[in-house]
């Protein structure tokens, strides 16, 4: 679901092909360097959507959006945050035919170097890597979830 979701969404906004794709479990923990963006899901189940990005990817990925490479930081904050809001948001579609109502957070923009993000009380989740044609640095996809009873 996270790996259709997201290619469609990167591959729409960007015009860029995905080369590849990596699916895990999600990690306790994981590191941003770079920029990234987290949309939060409560209703059904309660989880964050992570959407993280290298400097070299943000930049072609947001310039991919925007149709220019020349942009500043309030376009890059708003470009990464309504990406994450779309690949949260067709999450929570999906999710919603499978009569798991939710209801979703604004983004929440994230830059810096070294940055290590972990997770608590959460008891599942995914983590999706993909790279864009003409990158080396992954775009990655963490979400993590538990369910509410």
């Amino acid at each position: 679901m996270v790996d259709a979701v997201t290619r469609d969404v990167l591959s729409m906004m960007t015009g860029s092909q995905i080369e590849s794709s990596a699916n895990e479990p999600a990690p306790e923990s994981f590191d941003v360097d770079g920029v990234a963006a987290v949309v939060g899901m409560t209703g059904g189940l309660t989880a964050n959507v992570h959407l993280v990005f290298g400097s070299q990817v943000a930049q072609k990925v947001v310039g991919g959006m925007l149709g220019s490479s020349q942009f500043g930081d309030a376009e890059m904050r708003d470009a990464v945050g309504e990406l994450t809001n779309m690949v949260a948001g067709g999450l929570k579609n999906r999710l919603d035919r499978l009569n798991i109502v939710l209801k979703l957070t604004i983004p929440t923009f994230i830059r810096g170097r070294d940055m290590h993000i972990t997770s608590q009380g959460f008891t599942f989740g995914t983590m999706n890597s993909f790279k864009l044609t003409g990158s080396d640095e992954p775009v990655r996809v963490i979400v993590f979830a538990r369910m509410n009873n």
